[in-house]
């Protein structure tokens, strides 16, 4: 069989409009011209620590680059200082492949770049020629950047070459987001003696924050002021009023980096740089359309409120994988996870102890778990292969050409290995970043339980009521979740089980607390026993049980309470007690596709028990 062809893209929050934009254009273009394409990604630094910043950074670690036909780079994309050098030095230390910078990057490099001069002069003469305006004001991107340097050098020369004035006064940097729209508000407002016709951005998002800071200050967009913004993120569709922006052409930048990769490797005469424009896009936001789509509107108040959900997940994956112990669980819920977060194929890759040098990576990775959606087992993998190819051999080449994705699984600088994800275009990629810190977590609980070995007795210790040694209700609650996920919503029924002990309080002040406890322990047993093995049982206080019991057969579930009294009869008349041991049970039994409404149901298993001990009690009256 031929060796499959490969490309290696860096870039840097894979959750980002255009890097998702981009890796659709290469999964569409270069995996059907037969190239594999794996993907390294990092978070780069927000708000994170120095520590963390290594262990992302370690993510050019990955690769064997002789395996490569070519390398592409987006570096302004990375937010890890020194990024960009330190990937160029592995790579030419490694292999003579072909580099490609996609918008801007080392002269070193190729480069596909996109005509940032040309498009924003074009955009201030719209202004300009089209509207008639001569009042514009211009909000810079940080000027760190070469795009950015060369967007305002666009507008001012498009500024002077209709012969007006450029000062300061009508100029502020950004930061390519919305953290300076107050600045840019106050300035622009005095601007020109507080008449100003136009403000161009020099981002989407620094547009949008400062339509809304305008707005909160009564100033109308477009009819007070009009404002354009650069890139053509989906938010700026869904806006209103609609962003007058400049769309990139991401997939003629696509086209031409993979060509100068292939006629490099032909040997072809190839520019170091080649230059693209884009287009303009007129829409209500500079006075162009003055007729929003109500649709775009309800999208995105969808798109807010998915947001949110999503957010709400996330945060909670690493809860969850924290309340888990042993390794089987913790990667059950991960797979569990996976469904949640409409993943596709998902591989862990694990660091075995061959390490080399100063590489966190071990030249030699283990395949330990692969998850899919809606799949809930045969997850559990352990496949060695050489690091250089990223998984394995059986993943390969039983697969077409595909995009792979790839993000260190770290705890700080503390490497456990990496994570590839099968990637479409229908995945939200804003969840690959918690879903390998969740496994990270995972990782790094475990070494910490095996450091410190009491820790997991004591863990287990907190979930178990020391009375009965059954669950209590921590353990309950977090093995409802552990057990739910394993459950066969097809085939299998559930049966939540309420059960309270009658007559306690007669029992200790008659015979004393001892006893009291001895009939707690009776009832807890016989309950344990009932319900079988694999299943849950839990004191979760006082005289109070629950119970969880599921099985594809529904006899069992039928049969519950007859079977659980037959039991108690039979073991409290060997006892020989003066007093009667006895219990009232609720049941409700479900099939499994209902269990998100798990605590409903136990509800309504306590109320059936509340009936049940209310006409106990009537008969014993």
């Amino acid at each position: 069989m031929a060796k499959r062809k490969k490309i290696a893209i860096f870039l840097g929050e894979i959750g980002r409009e255009f890097q998702k934009l981009l890796m659709e254009s290469m999964k569409n273009i270069a995996c059907s011209k037969g190239y594999d394409i794996f993907v390294f990604n990092d978070f780069g630094s927000f708000m994170s620590t120095t520590l963390f910043d290594l262990g992302e950074r370690d993510v050019i670690n990955i690769p064997d680059f002789s395996e490569y036909e070519g390398v592409i780079s987006l570096p302004d994309t990375y937010d890890i200082d020194g990024m960009e050098r330190l990937l160029l030095e592995k790579i030419k230390k490694q292999t003579n492949c072909p580099i490609v910078s996609i918008r801007n990057g080392s002269t070193d490099t190729y480069r596909v770049v996109f005509d940032n001069y040309g498009t924003i002069y074009e955009m201030t003469n719209h202004f300009l020629k089209d509207h008639g305006f001569t009042n514009i004001c211009y909000m810079s991107g940080p000027l760190s950047y070469e795009d950015s340097r060369d967007r305002l050098a666009g507008f001012k020369a498009a500024m002077t070459d209709a012969g007006l004035e450029v000062s300061d006064d009508i100029i502020i940097e950004g930061d390519f987001w919305k953290r300076k729209s107050k600045d840019a508000a106050d300035k622009f407002l005095k601007a020109y003696d507080g008449k100003t016709q136009a403000i161009i951005c020099a981002n989407d998002y620094m547009a949008m924050g400062l339509i809304e800071e305008l707005a909160s200050r009564g100033v109308r967009v477009p009819e007070d002021i009009a404002i354009t913004g650069f890139d053509e993120v989906v938010e700026g569709m869904m806006t209103a009023p609609t962003l007058t922006t400049v769309a990139i052409p991401i997939r003629e930048m696509t086209v031409n980096a993979i060509n100068i990769i292939e006629n490099v490797n032909k040997g072809e005469s190839v520019p170091m740089e080649t230059r693209i424009t884009g287009d303009i896009h007129k829409k209500c936001s500079c006075g162009c359309n003055h007729i929003d789509n109500p649709m775009q509107f309800r999208q995105y108040i969808t798109f807010k409120t998915d947001e949110y959900v999503n957010i709400r997940r996330s945060i909670l994956l690493g809860t969850d994988i924290q309340n888990l112990i042993t390794e089987e669980d913790k990667l059950q819920l991960i797979n569990n996870y996976t469904s949640i977060f409409d993943l596709k194929q998902t591989y862990l890759c694990l660091c075995q102890d061959d390490y080399k040098d100063d590489n966190p990576y071990s030249e030699t990775m283990n395949l330990h778990a692969a998850f899919a959606k809606n799949v809930d087992d045969d997850y559990m993998q352990n496949i060695s292969f050489p690091r250089g190819k990223i998984l394995p051999d059986e993943v390969l080449e039983k697969k077409e050409p595909n995009l792979y994705v790839i993000i260190p699984v770290h705890h700080k600088n503390l490497t456990f290995g990496y994570v590839a994800f099968e990637w479409d275009k229908f995945n939200d990629t804003n969840f690959y970043a918690p879903y390998a810190e969740g496994i990270a977590l995972a990782y790094n609980d475990l070494r910490l339980q095996e450091e410190f070995s009491e820790f997991i007795e004591i863990k287990k210790q907190n979930l178990i009521d020391p009375l009965t040694g059954l669950e209590n209700r921590r353990g309950f609650e977090q093995n409802l979740s552990a057990l739910m996920a394993k459950t066969n919503p097809e085939s299998e029924y559930i049966s939540f089980i309420s059960c309270d002990l009658d007559n306690l309080k007669t029992i200790n002040d008659t015979y004393g607390h001892s006893e009291g406890d001895y009939a707690i322990r009776t009832v807890g047993n016989i309950l344990k026993k009932s319900i079988g093995d694999g299943n849950i049982c839990a004191r979760i206080g006082g005289d109070e049980f629950y119970a969880i019991i599921t099985s594809s057969d529904n006899s069992i579930h039928e049969n519950f309470i007859k079977n659980f009294y037959s039991t108690l009869d039979s073991i409290v008349s060997k006892l020989g007690k003066e007093y009667e041991i006895h219990a009232s049970i609720g049941i409700n039994t479900v099939n499994s596709t209902l269990i998100k409404k798990a605590f409903e149901h136990m509800q309504i298993a306590d109320q059936r028990m509340y009936e049940a001990k209310k006409k106990y009690k009537e008969s014993t009256t």
